[in-house]
């Protein structure tokens, strides 16, 4: 891919979507819990179902961790 097409490279900019086991320490809980809580539509952060796997919103997830959690998780 040509440079100029893509100013930023991928290894600049964080990924805006996690998968369980990147965000269960933050939460101090399971990936297995989580994915559980997706499950259910009891998910604390905005979660949504991404090529089969279960992802979590970085904003969402950072949002909840700092206590200010404006956003709905769906």
């Amino acid at each position: 891919m040509n440079d100029a097409a893509n100013p930023i490279p991928n290894g600049d900019r964080p990924n805006p979507w996690l998968d369980a086991e990147e965000v269960a320490p933050l939460l101090c809980t399971t990936a297995h819990t989580l994915r559980r809580l997706a499950r259910e539509g009891r998910s604390p952060v905005v979660v949504r179902r991404i090529g089969g796997r279960w992802r979590f919103s970085r904003r969402s997830v950072e949002a909840f961790v700092d206590g200010s959690d404006t956003e709905e998780a769906s």
